[in-house]
């Protein structure tokens, strides 16, 4: 906890009782001075020094409401911003496209990063330089190895396998079950996209000629989230047939 963070919350949490006080007995005051004018036995008018004092007094409610409202104000733009911005990094693609020695299937559920200040995606979903995750619609074939979804970090590229492989690594050959994760490495040094506020590297389409394959193991299904009826859900990997 920040020093002090918890004097600071307790002062405000009493100013904001202070104020809800003190702006019910000022409206308390003002609605007896208008029931008992509309009686018709009004009250003297006021002086000059209570005039003043009203005024002193409604300061702190008034600004007390000003600043309530003004921070609901940038909680609802701060959750608007957020849920424009979640549309934008968690889409479905509509029609199939090509994307190096792969075609993505249409209804494939995509996540991509968003680069600060960036206006360009706007909901385009053909724009793939930061895309991280997807999982396809159905089994997508890259040479011949039968893929159901794929992760991107820069130098990284994680496959997650439909059908048993047999890889040929550097130092021997691996046999990788279905539902295993192949890890490759890149051969070529990833552009990097943005630094804010970590590295965003480009996601180049997918060419055997770039990668490597590094190893394979059994972990979680790779993780992909989508829109569905205006909620975001995960989507669902195949049943592989082992325990996680």
């Amino acid at each position: 906890m920040i020093p002090g963070a918890g004097g600071a919350a307790a002062a405000g949490f009493l100013l904001m009782v202070l104020a809800a006080f003190i702006g019910a007995l000022l409206l308390l005051w003002w609605g007896w001075r208008l029931w008992n004018e509309r009686r018709g036995t009004p009250r003297p008018p006021l002086r000059l020094w209570q005039w003043g004092l009203a005024i002193v007094l409604s300061v702190l409610p008034i600004s007390t409401a000003l600043s309530l409202a003004q921070w609901a104000l940038h909680d609802f733009m701060r959750e608007r911003k957020m849920a424009q911005q979640d549309r934008l990094k968690h889409f479905t693609l509509r029609q199939a496209l090509p994307w190096g020695e792969i075609t993505l299937p249409a209804g494939s559920h995509a996540q991509r990063e968003l680069l600060e200040g960036d206006e360009r995606l706007r909901g385009d979903a053909s724009d793939l330089r930061s895309l991280t995750d997807i999982r396809f619609a159905q089994a997508v074939t890259w040479g011949e190895v039968s893929v159901n979804a794929m992760s991107l970090s820069g130098r990284q590229l994680l496959l997650e396998l439909d059908r048993p492989h047999r890889f040929a690594a550097p130092a021997q050959a691996q046999d990788c079950p279905a539902g295993f994760t192949a890890q490759f490495n890149a051969l070529k040094e990833p552009v990097l996209l943005a630094d804010v506020p970590y590295p965003v590297y480009e996601a180049r389409p997918l060419n055997m000629a770039d990668w490597v394959f590094d190893s394979c193991y059994q972990t979680q299904p790779i993780a992909v989230r989508y829109w569905r009826d205006g909620e975001l859900v995960w989507a669902k990997a195949p049943d592989y047939g082992y325990e996680e």
